[in-house]
């Protein structure tokens, strides 16, 4: 796949304050890319400088091959989620979406626009007003306002921050099936649950630089070097029993403790799994289930 954003060394400077201190990454097209990082890590000043709010300091910004500086050219394709504060709330959910889009050049029909509220889960909400809206659904026309113009990049900030779990499971369905029709993402979120399951790779952001970058799997397997596992047998295994299996499979085995129908064990590899899991089902013990522990984002984030 082809890059569809490239940024290469930019910063952003406020007076003596870098904010920005020399970010390098790229987008394919067609992928989820997700952008974290902890308060004040600069992930705001990224975001409002790839999209023409602030001007950087230095560096390249391209997208689409063109650069920062003739991104008028391309705006139509590229939309961007606002803030929900920043919403006409006294207009009707439709009437916000014509008016923006003759702000855009989309100009549609009523049904169009009702077709894209419909899109983005606001089908029943199309003549209410927009200060009647839950917060959630306040999200959903930021969307909807993102998507007029159906550009080929989504810029969306936080698109879920905030939602009951409903709305946030809603809101992520729609950023894949978006991801399906052939758009390109880039997301911020606090929530590395809903990074880990959603985007293709995955940038740490962190006093200005990007820390770590890559997919998922990738990020979590760089922060562990050993393998947890929970074992349900009957009974429970003991340690004098993993000491044995250690040394006859010459295996480390790390007994941890014994957690309500669980034994919780720490191995150096997966490898090691199959040959475990086979000689614990011929012990004296009977073997129900064997879990892998599974690495979060979480733990990436923590040791970044």
């Amino acid at each position: 796949m082809s890059n569809i954003i490239e940024i290469k060394h930019l910063t952003k400077n406020f007076g003596r304050i870098d904010v920005l201190k020399g970010i390098n990454f790229h987008v394919k097209q067609g992928e989820i890319f997700g952008l974290v990082g902890h308060n004040g890590a600069g992930k705001s000043t990224f975001i409002h400088t790839i999209t023409d709010i602030l001007r950087k300091s230095s560096g390249s910004i391209q997208m689409k091959g063109v650069s920062d500086q003739q991104i008028n050219d391309i705006k139509q394709s590229i939309g961007v989620m606002p803030d929900v504060a920043n919403l006409y709330e006294q207009m009707r959910g439709v009437q916000f979406l014509q008016f923006m889009g003759k702000l855009s050049g989309d100009e549609r029909s009523k049904q169009d626009y009702e077709k894209l509220m419909q899109e983005v889960g606001l089908e029943d909400a199309t003549k209410q007003k927009i200060k009647s809206y839950s917060f959630g659904m306040k999200k959903k026309i930021c969307v909807a306002q993102a998507l007029l113009g159906d550009p080929d990049i989504l810029i969306l900030d936080e698109p879920t921050s905030g939602l009951d779990p409903e709305s946030a499971i809603n809101i992520r369905h729609l950023i894949v099936n978006l991801q399906k029709q052939g758009k390109t993402i880039l997301l911020t979120s606090h929530n590395l649950d809903e990074i880990d399951k959603i985007s293709d790779r995955v940038a740490i952001l962190s006093d200005g630089v990007i820390k770590k970058l890559g997919t998922p799997r990738q990020l979590k397997e760089e922060v562990a070097t050993e393998i947890n596992i929970s074992v349900r047998t009957k009974p429970h295994l003991s340690s004098d029993y993993i000491h044995e299996l250690s040394e006859k499979l010459n295996i480390h085995i790390n007994f941890i403790e014994t957690r309500e129908d669980f034994t919780w064990l720490q191995v150096s590899s997966e490898d090691h799994l199959p040959i475990l899991s086979k000689e614990i089902s011929i012990s004296d013990y009977s073997l129900y289930e064997m879990k892998v522990e599974q690495r979060s984002l979480e733990d990436v984030f923590m040791n970044t």
